[in-house]
């Protein structure tokens, strides 16, 4: 029973960890992540 109970914190624990890394993701801006093309240098068109 001792491991059966440890087994199910585990998985409590997985599952409370899953559910903050979901909602950390949907709160993060995804745009931060992409380049954004005010910062990025000019392009030399010439060749």
């Amino acid at each position: 029973m001792n491991l059966h109970l440890l087994a199910g914190v585990a998985v409590l624990l997985i599952l409370i960890a899953a559910s903050a890394y979901r909602d950390a993701l949907r709160n993060e801006p995804i745009g931060r992540y992409r380049a954004n093309p005010g910062k990025l240098p000019p392009v030399d068109e010439e060749q």
